[in-house]
């Protein structure tokens, strides 16, 4: 069975360079949810460039018929933690999510909704300021 997460992140290009979104109960929209779901899909296909992926060589001494490869793939570059800028108050984050012009960052729309997954006191308090913009 698979099992996936009850709420996640939801992205969907409307083909003039913006994209809906949905995460937390919070639509999004605009040019940053396209620039946010392009990166998003850019390092997802980066992991299958060849110059990332790993060299495969045979086990030295086993035998058993199946050609199995030693070298395993390290992902780590890609779980690496970039420095990231200090939290955005709730009331600030929410008005960033709920912006649909092209001067959004989505950088740090993606920042505020990373901090939201983390932290469900942030995530509660930047919804009730959503809720109230609403």
């Amino acid at each position: 069975p698979v099992l996936t997460k009850e709420d996640f992140l939801k992205l969907i290009m409307c083909g003039d360079g913006t994209a809906l979104g949905f995460r937390f109960g919070i639509p999004l929209y605009g040019t940053w949810v396209w620039n946010l779901k392009d990166h998003i899909d850019r390092k997802f296909m980066d992991l299958f460039d060849v110059k990332n992926l790993p060299v495969l060589t045979k086990e030295d001494g086993k035998d058993d018929g199946n050609d199995c490869y030693s070298n395993s793939y390290d992902t780590s570059q890609y779980d690496a933690v970039v420095e990231k800028p200090p939290q955005l108050d709730a009331e600030h984050a929410g008005k960033l999510l709920l912006r649909t012009d092209d001067d959004v960052d989505f950088q740090a729309a993606w920042n505020v909704l990373r901090d939201m997954m983390f932290d469900d006191e942030y995530k509660s308090d930047v919804l009730k300021i959503i809720e109230s913009l609403l």
